[in-house]
């Protein structure tokens, strides 16, 4: 921590013991708990295993949890680690912890970030502490501590440049498959020199070939990207004792969210990060709801996690406070054909609730517009829209369905399109910001030397010259304001030298749009003190971060990206075979397995009323295919279902 970090949580700790002082404050800790749940909350000793079921409140019993330890003088604020895999999840649980312990909401409000970094500076993401951890050991492993953090985008364009370079066409060497063979390679904590033992075919080959420049382009850019922030940081401690006993006498506490989706380098830092003497860790998870096999996940961390830690006290939240019995009976139905699963029962005291309506249409057109009227005629009921959510196994389904909805006039909002940090205009302002703090960073320079145009292109940009230089010395004279100073008023600087809003804004609606967009990033600037903290809080948002569902709006997302979310009704749509299950799924055990875990989290989104719908025929890769109804639909007892 610098002295400013130390002084601020010293305020921190002061407040806190003041706010505790106060009757008014006081807050029973237990309150609203069931007996599970209060088991969990005090098992603060040793390895344990939450298997919290979906609805069973395991948020609540996360956050009572770390505000017991708290509360007990168990350790302080900054001796503990809680780590989820979204910004929104730790900054809903930051949230909850502060009111339990009567810390100021209002300065929550007011400013999340600062106020997490103020009195919960080690709840995060994997990525957002991984980032953390390299900051404050950077020195120690050869490494600066103002590395830039390149997201996909980044990546990608580093992988198509290599394959320029190496005159591969980009169409038989897709840019898209050889980073997937990169990442995938970093979760399981592989260099490019361990993968040369694996690779088989020309087309490997060439990957392992773009793998072993890209990590040196990197290298010299000062850069990592997200896998690199995890991989790194396993490395560093599995490797340098000393650092890695430094944070198992800092952390007293290790909590892990949503553990079966950890992949196995997030497994190896959770495993590095626990001290093994005390073995204070404690994992939530439900094996029920692993539904990212495709992107590493290994449901084998939870469901072998007493292997690790044969003392392991398990503790199950099998209560569902979220649907009713209907939604929930027909879920546990097409979770009993998975065979690898844990034996937890979940049950809920709600109500029968309506059956579960199967919809069938003639095609995708007709299947929208029951969407539609359904949608209607149940908001005329309710009064609002962000109790909707249209759900689908594959992002290409949103297009009709959204075609339709603008038609009927039916508000929407589209979770996974195109995000705010994707824009144009909002990558330019976060290019410069990146290249000067990380002057380093050659690839960030490259996009916004002439951007705006100043007549600089590759051939001068090569060649340096005159107004290379002037620009240079622009940015050195940006640079020098810096210190000290909080990342908006680089920003501004900026946006004063180049005439940027000059550039975006040609007086046209999207001209204006495009400038409100640079106004909306300069406004959350000013909630980071440092740049650093700033640039990295814009890298690690996701999708699911950006949802409001305070917005009156029908909500449209993926299954994948619904899990962790909650609404009075939810379409399952697509329910077809080849399309969910996913085609790929028909002859893999394993993968048809995940595929019913994604319908189970697909169906217990719903609270009150459940629907699948799919199409007798839908236009698939340019053509017209009859299709057959999903084989979930016939797993659910008939008794549970109204066919429309």
């Amino acid at each position: 921590m610098s002295d400013k970090d130390v002084a601020l949580f010293s305020y921190a700790l002061f407040r806190y013991a003041e706010n505790r002082m106060s009757e008014t404050q006081t807050t029973d800790i237990f309150a609203g708990l069931n007996e599970p749940q209060i088991e969990s909350v005090k098992a603060t000793e040793g390895p344990v295993l939450i298997l919290a079921g979906a609805g069973s409140g395991k948020t609540k019993c996360l956050t009572h949890r770390l505000a017991y330890i708290i509360d007990e003088n168990k350790a302080k604020l900054d001796e503990i680690l809680l780590i989820t895999f979204t910004n929104k999840s730790s900054q809903e649980m930051a949230k909850r912890v502060m009111k339990i312990l009567g810390l100021p909401l209002a300065e929550f409000e007011k400013n999340p970030a600062f106020a997490m970094r103020r009195y919960l500076p080690w709840v995060g993401t994997f990525h957002s502490i991984c980032v953390r951890i390299l900051r404050e050991q950077a020195e120690n492993i050869g490494l600066s501590k103002n590395f830039t953090i390149f997201d996909t985008d980044d990546t990608l364009s580093i992988i198509k440049g290599i394959l320029k370079d190496k005159n591969l066409d980009p169409k038989m060497y897709s840019p898209q498959a050889i980073k997937s063979i990169i990442s995938n390679n970093k979760n399981e904590l592989m260099s490019a020199d361990k993968y040369e033992q694996y690779v088989q075919g020309h087309f490997q080959q060439i990957a392992l070939e773009v793998f072993r420049e890209y990590e040196k382009q990197l290298k010299k850019l000062s850069a990592l990207d997200f896998d690199d922030l995890i991989g790194i940081t396993v490395k560093m401690l599995e490797e340098n004792p000393e650092i890695q006993q430094k944070y198992w006498e800092k952390f007293k506490y290790v909590m892990i969210d949503e553990y079966q989706d950890t992949n196995h380098a997030q497994y190896r830092l959770t495993l590095a990060l626990t001290n093994k003497q005390t073995k204070n860790l404690c994992v939530v998870g439900d094996d029920f709801q692993s539904i990212y096999g495709w992107r590493g996940a290994n449901l084998h961390n939870i469901l072998h996690f007493n292997r690790d830690f044969p003392t392991v006290q398990t503790i199950k939240l099998e209560q569902n406070y979220r649907s009713t019995k209907t939604i929930l009976k027909g879920a546990s139905q097409i979770m009993d054909k998975v065979k690898k699963k844990s034996d937890k029962k979940i049950w809920t005291d709600n109500a029968e609730g309506v059956p579960i309506t199967i919809f069938e249409a003639h095609n995708a057109y007709a299947e929208a517009d029951f969407l539609a009227t359904e949608t209607r005629t149940l908001q005329s009921m309710e009064h609002s829209w962000n109790g909707f959510a249209v759900l689908y196994r594959t992002n290409a389904q949103s297009r009709v369905i959204e075609e339709i909805f603008l038609t009927e006039g039916i508000p929407y909002r589209l979770v996974g399109a195109l995000r705010f940090y994707e824009r144009k205009e909002i990558k330019d302002m976060l290019a410069y910001l990146r290249f000067l703090l990380n002057p380093d960073d050659t690839h960030s320079l490259s996009r916004i030397i002439n951007t705006p145009p100043r007549g600089i292109g590759p051939k001068t940009f090569a060649a340096g010259g005159e107004k290379v230089n002037a620009f240079l010395e622009t940015m050195e004279e940006i640079r020098g304001k810096m210190a000290g100073n909080p990342p908006q008023v680089a920003l501004e600087a900026v946006i004063k030298a180049t005439k940027y809003q000059l550039f975006v804004d040609d007086g046209t609606e999207e001209g204006e749009g495009r400038w409100e967009n640079v106004e909306e990033l300069i406004n959350l600037s000013a909630e980071f003190e440092q740049m650093p903290d700033f640039l990295e809080h814009v890298a690690l948002v996701s999708d699911v971060d950006n949802f409001d569902g305070t917005a009156d709006a029908v909500t449209m997302m993926s299954l994948h990206a619904s899990k962790g979310l909650e609404f009075n009704t939810v379409f399952l749509t697509g329910m077809e075979e080849g399309l969910f299950p996913h085609m790929r799924s028909l002859d893999d055990e394993a993968q048809m397995d995940e595929e019913r875990r994604l319908c189970y989290v697909g169906m217990t989104r719903a609270m009150k009323r459940l629907y699948m719908t799919y199409a007798r025929q839908r236009i698939i890769h340019g053509g017209l295919t009859n299709t057959l109804p999903s084989r979930f639909i016939y797993e659910i007892d008939k008794s549970l279902i109204d066919r429309v």
